[in-house]
């Protein structure tokens, strides 16, 4: 039985996210399926997290509480004493300097989930300047990356990292199928896209590429499902394109976005780097046929399932939505071709993939 201590920081950053949704799965499999032989430490921890908390045997076991707010949940790790339980190994969720505190005669693992801060220092948020992520990876015994391109960049920027790098693909869960139940009050029919359109996530090119096809297929509505409302520069460039009104903006549950994927005509993702691109994964494995710009590790997800084309070129964008939104049978083709994909990326996959790492730490 390998004892792993993980810490609070992205419970305590995240109320939801890809971050903290791959160690909620992760903490979720250790703690439910004692054959995997990992015993995980309690945060004891207040945190935000609604994956963690909206599991109330999960919150249990790992003595998570809900915090006020972010804030209030960060303090309390910064402000509380020094973790030296004996543990195997610590897994920490993210890169904030305290926890480098915690478990000092533990051996450490690490997880990069992407280079986009260094990679793409203009994106840089509030909290890209106070982490430490170099430091956590120089100290590591073991690093994960989410994907090929993650590792690839990680090298690129580190190239005095040293230590052995593991491959660990996160999943897609049962909720994600095409037998999502209807949801009602959805634009019909719609192109979709899922998540932030702003910075590098390149909504722009969307926006554009479909304002050039709007008016062949006049039926046919832009949904963005989540990622907040149109800011003005969206909605001036909705006039400027002519698209004002058939661009909605909708905020959903999780089971909600099932459902969009699999009611949607087409899924588009735009963005020019990823990590791995969970909202790609889930796409297929609801069946909407999938166009991603061909950058970083969306191909690695998308594999012969979906369709590319290079970031930030609207008319390649533009000739896909035609082709796709054109032909039922092609659509088929991608929709039959995407659930196969989506079988390669389990939950339950990852969790054994984490597990190989800290074998190979401890020398098991």
């Amino acid at each position: 039985m390998v004892h792993v201590a993980l810490d609070e920081q992205i419970f305590a950053i995240q109320p939801y996210g890809g971050i903290s949704r791959l160690f909620y799965e992760k903490a979720s499999a250790f703690v439910r399926d004692q054959s995997l032989g990992v015993q995980v430490e309690p945060l004891c921890a207040p945190v935000v997290n609604e994956y963690l908390l909206g599991d109330p045997e999960l919150a249990q076991a790992l003595k998570a509480t809900r915090a006020h707010d972010p804030y209030s949940a960060l303090v309390r790790q910064f402000a509380r004493k020094r973790r030296n339980n004996n543990v195997d190994l610590v897994h920490n969720t993210f890169y904030l300097p305290r926890g480098l505190e915690d478990h000092k005669a533990a051996r450490r693992v690490v997880t990069v989930y992407d280079m986009i801060p260094e990679l793409l220092p203009k994106t840089r948020r509030r909290m890209d300047f106070i982490t430490e992520k170099h430091k956590y990876v120089s100290r590591a015994d073991h690093v994960i990356c989410i994907s090929e391109s993650t590792r690839n960049d990680l090298l690129k920027a580190y190239p005095d990292i040293h230590c052995p790098i593991t491959i660990a693909y996160p999943g897609v869960g049962p909720t994600f199928t095409p037998e999502a139940e209807l949801l009602h009050g959805l634009p019909e029919p719609y192109i979709l896209h899922v998540g932030n359109r702003s910075s590098y996530k390149d909504g722009e090119t969307l926006f554009r590429a479909f304002g050039a096809v709007s008016q062949d297929f006049s039926d046919i509505t832009l949904f963005l499902a989540g990622g907040g409302p149109l800011s003005k520069l969206e909605r001036e460039l909705c006039a400027e394109l002519k698209i004002t009104g058939r661009v909605q903006q909708r905020s959903l549950p999780e089971a909600g976005v099932a459902s969009a994927y699999a009611q949607a005509l087409v899924t588009v993702f735009p963005s020019r780097y990823e990590g791995f691109g969970l909202p790609a994964v889930e796409a297929l494995a609801c069946g909407s046929p999938l166009i991603l710009a061909d950058t970083s590790s969306l191909p690695e997800v998308g594999g012969s399932a979906a369709h590319y084309f290079p970031p930030g070129d609207i008319p390649a964008l533009a000739a896909l939505l035609k082709e796709m939104l054109s032909s039922d049978s092609r659509r088929m083709e991608f929709r039959l071709s995407g659930f196969e994909q989506a079988k390669k990326f389990t939950w339950h996959g990852y969790a054994r993939s984490n597990i190989a790492a800290y074998n190979r730490v401890l020398g098991a």
